[in-house]
């Protein structure tokens, strides 16, 4: 495994996408936490900067996953991966956790950040680690999915795509069951379907909304960023996690024994 972690994390200082998701991460932050300095307010919340930089997911995992099995597919070398002396889950498990490394160096700033912050006196609250900590709980999850959609296609541009799409889909999803259990809340009033109360109704949209957003992971692990620590949100997005690492497995496997 650690031979697949290591070849698969310095890929990514051999081609320009890690140095520039590194650079990306960086400039952003580094923008956000000046303008902090310089407004008019009295204290700098490093985990508000940590917590702004969650909303680039969308464009830095689908590029940094998506050439981890499709790049390989299009070369020819994914049979490399089949032939290898260690099974295909010990090979996903090792390019899941060089991603996550990955995104986990992207994080350097943020120290320095902090860094500055006691320089000049201020302080750095628990919330701050407790932001990183849901920032990288996030991204594992997230990665897993970009993990999938690479190894469902050979295009690296079409996996970079699928990819964006469902995060974007996860990321509008409090909105989505918003707008949705707005629109059964109007159709019961409209239909008088049942006879029901306004408060019933009223409280089927509510259970409707908040059974949807049950599933939007950035709700999930904002509490991280308030310095509240919940086992639930970790437990979430280990879990599905590992279920799209182990999906991701089973594709490949299923490519291989289709090669025999």
């Amino acid at each position: 495994m650690f031979a697949v972690f290591k070849r698969e994390f310095l890929s990514y200082f051999r081609t320009p996408v890690g140095w520039i998701a590194i650079c990306l991460i960086s400039v952003i932050g580094g923008y956000y936490y000046s303008s902090m300095l310089t407004s008019s307010i009295s204290y700098v919340n490093v985990s508000a900067e940590v917590a702004y930089l969650r909303s680039f997911f969308i464009i830095l995992i689908p590029i940094i996953t998506m050439r981890l099995f499709a790049e390989e597919k299009r070369n020819g070398t994914d049979v490399l991966l089949y032939t290898m002396p260690f099974s295909i889950k010990v090979a996903v498990i090792g390019k899941f956790l060089a991603a996550l490394a990955l995104q986990a160096l992207m994080l350097v700033s943020i120290l320095f950040h902090m860094i500055i912050t006691v320089i000049l006196s201020g302080y750095v609250s628990s919330a701050t680690w407790g932001a990183i900590f849901g920032y990288l709980v996030l991204a594992a999850l997230f990665i897993s999915i970009g993990m999938l959609a690479s190894a469902l296609t050979e295009n690296q541009i079409m996996s970079a795509v699928f990819c964006f799409v469902i995060m974007l889909f996860l990321s509008m999803l409090s909105q989505i069951a918003s707008s949705i259990a707005g629109i059964v809340k109007a159709f019961l009033k409209f239909t008088k379907l049942f006879s029901l109360s306004d408060s019933t109704i009223y409280s089927i949209g509510e259970n409707i909304r908040s059974a949807i957003a049950w599933f939007d992971p950035y709700e999930r692990t904002k509490c991280y960023t308030s310095d509240v620590f919940k086992i639930v949100p970790l437990i979430f997005c280990l879990s599905f996690a590992a279920v799209f690492i182990y999906i991701t497995f089973r594709v490949l496997e299923k490519k291989r024994w289709s090669q025999s």
